[in-house]
């Protein structure tokens, strides 16, 4: 599910897709620190360890269930406990101080997501959706390119302006929809050609590296 504030493109210097666990996060993910009060955390890592050609869309469902009697305030209450990347709240402020448009691109929760790209001041995000019902609007990696592309056609950007940064194996086609890719997990992908690797970077590095990339 998309949030998108910007009604009108306006002239920009790029876009940098920041993934949110293990990118703009380190620690616990985003569904650890919802799961930890509930007393699921032990059940969530349980999800978490499942390998990657595995169907997460019931395990998804069963998280939506174990939410049916918070509200959303309730459960964004404990996503203060998130541990920040190194410098991820100054790297975003640079960017957007330079004239990059900074976009949160995930597959956790819709809810979630909004709330750390509030505290960043982030007008541009993706994640799953989960109605009042329990209904999950499903968002998942092929999702993040979608995002990526459409988003850069709207700012009127072409691929040698789109840089992505994600950590994982869910970020490949994300990566892929920029020219500029940057990873920050602790081992490269062999898979991606045209890739800097900045294992458990310190965001304010990862800034920079965009930055000097992108001298006008």
């Amino acid at each position: 599910m998309v949030h998108d504030e910007m009604s009108a493109p306006a002239k920009v210097r790029g876009l940098a897709a920041f993934d949110l666990d293990g990118t703009l996060l380190r620690g616990p993910t985003v569904c650890e620190i919802l799961a930890k009060p509930l007393g699921r955390l032990v059940e969530m890592q349980r999800f978490e360890s499942l390998p990657p050609e595995s169907d997460f869309t019931a395990a998804r469902e069963e998280m939506a269930r174990w939410y049916t009697n918070a509200s959303v305030d309730e459960l964004v209450v404990h996503l203060r406990n998130a541990e920040w990347a190194p410098g991820a709240r100054e790297s975003v402020l640079r960017l957007q101080s330079e004239g990059i448009e900074v976009a949160l691109v995930s597959v956790t929760w819709r809810f979630a997501v909004a709330w750390f790209a509030e505290q960043l001041k982030i007008k541009h995000y993706l994640g799953t959706g989960l109605s009042p019902a329990g209904e999950v609007a499903h968002v998942w990696g092929p999702d993040k390119a979608s995002f990526i592309r459409t988003l850069s056609a709207k700012l009127l950007l072409t691929r040698d302006r789109v840089a992505a940064i994600g950590d994982s194996l869910g970020d490949f086609e994300m990566l892929h929809e920029a020219n500029l890719r940057i990873f920050v997990g602790k081992t490269a992908p062999t898979n991606i050609t045209a890739l800097k690797h900045l294992p458990d970077a310190d965001l304010r590095a990862v800034a920079d590296h965009i930055l000097n990339e992108w001298v006008d």
